[in-house]
């Protein structure tokens, strides 16, 4: 490092990922600093730069560099560090100790753990450092790539593997013999079996049932009403599925709450509906939340909410220490945390090549005319937030639904037949007339769903609720 790339950084002063110290005889509360950007995404401590960022260096003697080599040994595991002196004057250098990107966090210092908030160092939780112990455990097994618990083929949503691989032979991605393969082959082919077990992956992608098992598979919806969480809900729901379920779900549940402005133009009679946000560039934030997210943390999910103002999609499990927030506005590098899912995405033709998802999301913002979407990350998640153009607080929900009409499946039309000739009546009871025909959770679904198309209506809390029919067919 020279003297003149010294004084440009000094100059920007302390931030998330720059510490002065005055001198090395600050070396406990240096050394806390270097701990603290190991177990972030790295930084540089500069020693013989005062408060102000005024360069005032140091002797640095024999007696220095072994100090400073001896507490670099009280660092564990050994990190990637490097050490440059920058002359400033006669017999005064600034020591710049540059923290790299390293991938074995939590480190400790001295037997203690560190971490860094905006430009301040502190004491690293108990639940923070136990959250990073897990994750080093699985740097050499992913966690998609781990065997699945008491799940097997037949857990598996057939159908849904078949579609996989119609739509990765019509993307030129699979090969068309794939087309013939058993579902246990096919599995094999896309590396979702190891050792005659499915895995991880395989359960997120096309299990039936996530839950109890992965109870992380679980997708809340929430349409506020006002610009904050703390004001009321319109609507809220929350939904466990695999992946291709949870991504229908949200689909929908935009479709109820975001509204479609049609207009004709002036030389065609053709209708031109432009919905609020682009479609596939929420597409593309939401399998970018289902591939990235930290499937270790049992008791995340991914949030969707939708506020006057904006739409904002979360999912837990921040970005990689290679990239910056600032990263994600051009090309780059793609790091996903779970590569056997994001594979699944990108045979299927529903993302592209690595490291351009977010610049697709700008495009299509721009290309309808809306705000380019933000990037933050908070609450050790990683957030996409899509501004609107103007506020939909004033839209009116029941006319939103009415223009979406989501067609009945068999199941559903046949629960609506019986609802229509029947009073009002329980879950429980539902069940006895229908043994074979619905889970409780799938009953439950289903229920929801015809009343919010407003076919159907419940009264009561908890274990007394009843549903009844409005009377309404489903044409």
């Amino acid at each position: 490092m020279q003297l003149e790339q010294l004084e440009k950084l000094i100059k920007k002063g302390e931030s998330e990922t720059v510490e002065f110290k005055k001198s090395t005889a600050l070396m406990r509360s240096i050394f806390e600093t270097i701990c603290a950007f190991l177990n972030s995404k790295g930084g540089t401590v500069f020693i013989g730069v005062n408060d102000k960022g005024e360069l005032i260096g140091q002797d640095v003697s024999d007696n220095t560099r072994q100090e400073i080599a001896k507490e670099l040994n009280k660092i564990e595991p050994p990190a990637n560090i490097d050490i440059h002196h920058i002359a400033i004057g006669k017999n005064k250098s600034v020591i710049a100790i540059q923290v790299n990107v390293n991938h074995h966090a939590p480190y400790v210092y001295d037997g203690r753990a560190f971490q860094r908030h905006q430009s301040t160092t502190n004491k690293m939780p108990q639940h923070r450092y136990e959250q990073l112990l897990v994750a080093r455990g699985s740097l050499n097994h992913a966690w998609d790539e781990q065997t699945a618990i008491e799940y097997d083929i037949d857990s598996l949503d057939h159908q849904e593997i078949r579609n996989t691989i119609r739509d990765g032979v019509n993307e030129n991605r699979i090969p068309t013999e794939v087309l013939t393969y058993s579902v246990k082959d096919t599995l094999r082919y896309l590396k979702l079996i190891k050792n005659k077990k499915i895995l991880n992956a395989a359960a997120v992608l096309y299990a039936k049932e996530v839950e109890p098992d992965y109870s992380q598979c679980l997708i809340r919806m929430t349409r506020y009403k006002g610009v904050t969480k703390l004001a009321d809900f319109i609507d809220s729901k929350h939904f466990y599925g695999n992946a291709f379920k949870i991504l229908s779900e949200a689909n929908y549940f935009s479709m109820q709450h975001l509204p479609v402005a049609s207009f004709f133009e002036s030389d065609k009679f053709k209708r031109i509906d432009k919905p609020t946000l682009p479609v596939m560039a929420i597409r593309e934030a939401l399998v970018n939340a289902i591939s990235h997210r930290n499937y270790i943390n049992r008791s995340a999910s991914i949030s969707f909410a939708i506020f006057d103002d904006r739409l904002e999609i979360w999912n837990n499990g921040t970005l990689p220490p290679e990239l910056k927030l600032k990263d994600l506005k051009k090309r780059h590098e793609s790091y996903p945390r779970n590569k056997r899912i994001a594979k699944i995405f990108y045979n299927r033709g529903w993302v592209e090549k690595a490291g351009i998802g977010t610049l697709r999301m700008l495009e299509d913002c721009k290309g309808l005319g809306v705000p380019e979407p933000e990037f933050e990350e908070y609450s050790d998640g990683f957030a996409v937030i899509f501004k609107f153009k103007e506020s939909i607080g004033s839209v009116d929900k029941k006319a939103i639904t009415a223009s979406v009409k989501k067609p009945l499946n068999t199941r559903q039309k046949t629960l609506l037949q019986f609802m229509n000739k029947s009073k009002k009546i329980s879950i429980p009871e539902i069940l006895l007339q229908f043994p074979n025909l619905f889970s409780r959770r799938t009953l439950l679904r289903d229920l929801n769903h015809l009343k919010s198309l407003n076919l159907i209506d419940s009264e009561g809390e908890s274990v007394s609720v009843v549903w009844f029919s409005l009377g309404k067919s489903s044409e």
